[in-house]
C-alpha cells in the first residue's frame, strides 16, 4: 500500500519501503530516492496547510505560537471541543456585570436575571433596574430596582 500521508508512514524505518508509491526498498534505483525525497516535502507541506485531510496527533504539550484560529462550535455543543473567543462571547454575551459586592449583597447591572433562587425562594426576573440580594433592610436605589431580602 503506497504511503500517501504522514500518518501512513511507519514509526519502523524497516517497513517504510515507499513513499506515496515510490519505491525507497534496499536495491530501489537510485532516481527513486531523489523522488522519493521530493514526494516527502510534498507530503509534508500538505500536512502543514491541511490540504491532506490527515488527523494531527500531538503527544506531548502542544505549543501555539501567533494566532491560531478554530471553527466556532454551536452554542448548544455540550462536548469537550475546545471553545472560540466567539462562542465564548456568545454563551455569555447575555450575562450582566458585577459591579459591586459586599458580605451582604450584589448589585448586578445590564443582562436578565432569570429563575433565581436565594435561601430555598425563587425571585424571579426583572429585565431593567439593578438587582440586590441581601439580609439587610432595603436602603436607597431608584425606580425600577429590586432589592432581594433573605
Amino acid at each position: 500500500m503506497a504511503k500517501n500521508k504522514i500518518s501512513e508512514w511507519s514509526p519502523t524505518p524497516a517497513l517504510n519501503t515507499d513513499v506515496g508509491g515510490i519505491d525507497i526498498a534496499e536495491g530501489c534505483a537510485p532516481s527513486g530516492i531523489n523522488n522519493a525525497i521530493r514526494e516527502v516535502m510534498a507530503q509534508v507541506k500538505d500536512q502543514q496547510s491541511g490540504t491532506d485531510a490527515d488527523n494531527f496527533t500531538v503527544g506531548g504539550n502542544l505549543v501555539v505560537t501567533g494566532t491560531a484560529n478554530g471553527s466556532t462550535p454551536l452554542t448548544s455543543d455540550n462536548s469537550t471541543q475546545l471553545a472560540t473567543t466567539a462562542y465564548v462571547k456568545a454563551i455569555t454575551g447575555t450575562l450582566g456585570t458585577m459591579s459591586s459586592q459586599n458580605a451582604d449583597s450584589v448589585a448586578i447591572t445590564g443582562g436578565t436575571l432569570s429563575g433565581v433562587t436565594v435561601s430555598g425562594t425563587n425571585v424571579g426576573t426583572n429585565a431593567s433596574g439593578n438587582r440586590t440580594l441581601s439580609t439587610a433592610v432595603p436602603s436607597g436605589g431608584a425606580s425600577g430596582d429590586i432589592w432581594y431580602r433573605y
